[in-house]
């Protein structure tokens, strides 16, 4: 692939840029990029066939989101995932998921509650990526739905990061019975569409509190450095 020729438009410039950045940020969300990975700038540039520039650029926006590190005089790492991030994380998603069943309960229209349906039920074959995909959008279903776009930016882009912890230790998660966890949404989505707030909040606590304790021991199986 040929280098991108530096008087391109600015609008094929910004384009490249994003399609760089959002490459590496999902290979490294879902660990094809690994944590601990040295990253090279001349090889990523190599690989998307274009100058350094997009690349730096790319690094220097994952940096802020906490998904690169800077080492100097080295070069770049993906960073590591520690367990005690990862916790910081869970304690931070039962207060935004409590939060967001509140709104939903308040906000959300008859038409939108009903569209939870589709999560009452869990098939394999339907979901590219499995069950950790088919879970990752109904939480993500519920932070759009929640009315609140701050909130929901925040939620889905701290999901998105907590897809590596899940990623890690995907297969001691395997080990469980994806149905049990399919009936916790059956019963949020109860309470959602009977519109019992204190309720809602409550399940939604539990249910992420205890996928919280199951990733960080599985997590604490495998070792992973903090």
């Amino acid at each position: 692939m040929e280098t991108v020729d530096i008087a391109a438009p600015a609008s094929d410039s910004r384009l490249l840029r994003e399609k760089v950045y959002h490459q590496l940020r999902a290979d490294m969300i879902a660990c094809r990029l690994a944590p601990g990975t040295e990253i090279r700038e001349n090889e990523l540039a190599s690989r998307f066939g274009v100058s350094k520039s997009p690349v730096r650029d790319a690094l220097m926006r994952l940096e802020r989101e906490g998904l690169v590190i800077t080492l100097p005089r080295q070069g770049y790492r993906v960073a590591p995932v520690s367990l005690a991030d990862v916790q910081d994380m869970f304690h931070l998603r039962v207060a935004l998921e409590q939060a967001c069943t509140e709104r939903i309960v308040r906000r959300a229209s008859d038409a939108q509650l009903a569209e939870l349906d589709r999560f009452r039920h869990f098939e394999a074959a339907a979901w590219d990526g499995g069950f950790v995909a088919y879970n990752r959008e109904f939480h993500r279903a519920l932070a759009r739905i929640a009315g609140n776009a701050r909130m929901r930016d925040l939620l889905i882009d701290l999901i998105d990061q907590m897809e590596r912890a899940v990623q890690l230790s995907v297969s001691s998660l395997k080990k469980g019975d994806p149905q049990s966890l399919v009936q916790e949404h059956c019963e949020l989505i109860d309470a959602l569409q009977a519109r019992q707030a204190a309720r809602a909040q409550r399940l939604a606590a539990r249910h992420v509190g205890d996928a919280g304790k199951r990733v960080m021991q599985a997590m604490s199986r495998v070792v992973i450095a903090g």
